[in-house]
């Protein structure tokens, strides 16, 4: 099964990350971000129904996604640019799709040192 995780984590943990990685460790495809306002940026409510979405209905056209979803095309399309950018969303011979089986947000707020 192929994952994404979406993720927020600090530069140290990245770096231990990297570390990992180069050390042989398997730690899977992840997208993270420096802050949760950067993670909202991309992961806001209507980003996430068009994931859903396309998950769901597998390959599908723009314009029959934003038919299904009642959404209009334009706004659709930037919004999909930006999914595209990131690499969740890709474009296939049959439409839209996403590279995954599965996506992953994982979001841990812990207490202050």
């Amino acid at each position: 099964m192929k994952a994404l995780t979406i993720d927020v984590a600090t530069r140290e943990q990245m770096n231990e990350r990297f570390e990992e990685a180069m050390n042989g460790k398997a730690t899977g495809d992840h997208l993270t971000f420096p802050s949760l306002e950067m993670f909202y940026k991309l992961m806001n409510p209507r980003r996430l129904q068009i994931i859903e979405a396309i998950q769901e209905w597998g390959p599908i056209g723009t314009r029959e996604l934003a038919r299904r979803m009642a959404r209009d095309a334009g706004n659709l399309t930037r919004d999909l640019k930006l999914l595209r950018d990131w690499g969740i969303v890709e474009d296939s011979d049959h439409g839209l799709t996403i590279p995954y089986d599965e996506i992953r947000l994982e979001l841990v707020i812990g207490k202050a040192a």
